[in-house]
């Protein structure tokens, strides 16, 4: 723990005084990356220099949870501070509601510059409304002459999708601007599967060169904000990388790669799916779209069905490294972002939140990519925090942080009066021995009227419930941290089981107990 004698140099609110002691705001997004990923995380395989310079001038938080292991209810929590039951945008395909305020709403209030680049996914893909933005609609028409203002940023520059089904909104006009029509047809298309026809991640060579990838597009388009910003205002930028979300692509000419040969084997044991809900073997099978688990919607993450009893373990070996290499190339990018902070004099009093909306399976217990489970594969995601003016660096921090505690945390850091979010501010932690949070609480729906679950995780338990059925999952973290033994029916550990099951019942009453949706406190 850092030093309790470190205090953090004070701010002044922008309607107070001086706007300029107010610190710049960047929030840094990746889609389904995991925490293992990342070196300072512990992994010996791979090397992520830029996103350990974060940690070794900031924090390190290791157990930072998402509210939902699906793209657009998580990322609909961490720029409005409310869990998925109360926002609203519950699945993919969902859109967050257009009246829900989001920190860009708050921080333009203030004065703050907003701009949004890279991946937002706050409405529905590949739905053809026109009234979705991102829905991809005659994208090439629709994005020419739009920069916003979007969900309450002044301006943004949008991608769509992924890797090669990704090159659309802003980032595909720019590619197209870049290169020749054969060029562009051939950069739509991934060149090679690496995993052969089995599944493996989905790992494929891509012929589209490094210097036009997604990552690069994002940190070039950063920088030109950083670059041209107006130096009397604060500044909130939020960056979302597409990566390293499946089908893991790499760049043919990308040579910083992690070696397959290297990469572990996913944690299985075999008949592990015994003692689970009954859609995790289903899942495994290739047959969870088909299922009585199947609602209205495809089930994130697991629509297509694979049957994952077939991959082999070179299969399994390629796709892990595939993956692993997207997010070296996405630290490669930041590493760009953080120079360019360095040249402009933004560094020391720019506030840093560097994490995914969730994590990926990657063949753990048997699964791949996401969808109804709560591992901590899954959920717990990599968190990294650096504003040197403000706190220490060099700090691990080993308490419970949710990605609702966002919101709070940067209106704290403003010295604003906070919201009626669920979120808490998590800087007391930073610096002391203080404790935020005693549980945290994680959503899923596929279907209203299908398969709903909410987990409550605490310092050493997780309990899974599943509504309307009567299987469900308890864990005992400190003993089985790998979540192999279901504890759900063992009586020994009734007691737990009625505490955590009292903990979601009081997070239900929380949310209840508010006049209106979005009131203010």
């Amino acid at each position: 723990m850092a030093d309790e004698n470190f205090e953090p140099e004070a701010t002044t609110p922008s309607d107070k005084g001086n706007k300029m002691a107010s610190p710049n705001i960047i929030i840094i997004t990746t889609d389904q990356q995991r925490c293992d990923s990342i070196s300072c995380y512990g992994s010996s395989f791979t090397h992520t220099p830029n996103m350990d310079r974060l940690a070794s001038e900031g924090a390190i938080f290791n157990r930072a949870y998402c509210t939902n292991p699906v793209c657009t209810p998580s990322r609909a929590s961490i720029f409005s501070g409310q869990y998925p039951s109360r926002h609203g945008a519950w699945n993919v395909g969902t859109s967050i509601p257009e009246d829900l305020p989001m920190l860009s709403h708050y921080l333009t209030d203030l004065g703050y510059s907003t701009h949004y680049v890279g991946k937002a996914h706050f409405q529905g893909y590949f739905d053809e409304n026109p009234q979705s933005i991102e829905s991809g609609f005659e994208w090439e028409k629709t994005y020419s002459t739009w920069n916003g203002p979007y969900y309450g940023f002044d301006t943004v520059e949008l991608c769509l999708g992924h890797t090669t089904y990704g090159i659309r909104g802003h980032y595909g006009l720019w590619v197209k601007s870049q290169v020749s029509e054969e060029e562009w047809k051939k950069y739509s298309e991934a060149s090679s599967r690496a995993s052969g026809d089995e599944f493996g991640g989905e790992a494929y060579d891509w012929e589209i060169p490094t210097r036009l990838h997604n990552s690069a597009w994002a940190a070039e388009r950063s920088i030109a904000f950083l670059e041209a910003h107006d130096k009397q205002k604060p500044f909130f930028l939020a960056i979302g990388f597409q990566d390293p979300h499946h089908p893991h692509c790499v760049p043919t000419d990308f040579e910083d790669r992690v070696n397959a040969t290297e990469v572990p084997l996913p944690n299985y044991k075999e008949g592990e799916l015994a003692d689970k809900p009954p859609h995790f073997t289903i899942s495994r099978e290739g047959n969870l779209e088909s299922s009585e688990f199947r609602g209205d919607y495809s089930m994130a993450g697991q629509g297509p069905g694979f049957d994952y009893r077939k991959v082999s373990e070179e299969h399994v070996r390629e796709g892990r490294a595939y993956y692993y290499s997207m997010v070296k190339l996405i630290d490669q990018e930041l590493g760009r972002i953080l120079e360019c902070l360095d040249e402009q004099g933004l560094t020391e009093n720019t506030l840093i939140i560097f994490t995914s909306d969730h994590g990926e399976l990657l063949g753990d217990h048997g699964l791949w990519l996401k969808g109804p489970y709560h591992y901590e594969e899954l959920i717990n995601v990599p968190f990294l925090v650096r504003w040197p003016k403000g706190i220490k660096g060099g700090q691990s921090i080993d308490e419970l942080v949710s990605l609702v505690d966002i919101v709070p945390t940067v209106l704290a850091c403003l010295g604003e009066k906070q919201p009626a979010v669920e979120g808490v501010d998590f800087m007391p932690l930073l610096g002391s021995d203080t404790s935020t949070r005693n549980n945290i609480i994680v959503e899923f729906t596929d279907d209203p009227n299908n398969l709903r679950l909410k987990t409550v995780v605490t310092k050493d338990r997780k309990l899974t419930y599943y509504h309307g059925h009567n299987f469900g999952e308890l864990y005992d973290l400190l003993q089985d941290p790998g979540e192999i033994v279901n504890q759900w029916d063992n009586p020994k550990y009734q007691e737990d089981k009625m505490k955590l099951l009292a903990m979601l019942t009081d997070h239900l009453e929380r949310l209840e107990n508010r006049a209106e949706r979005y009131a203010y406190a």
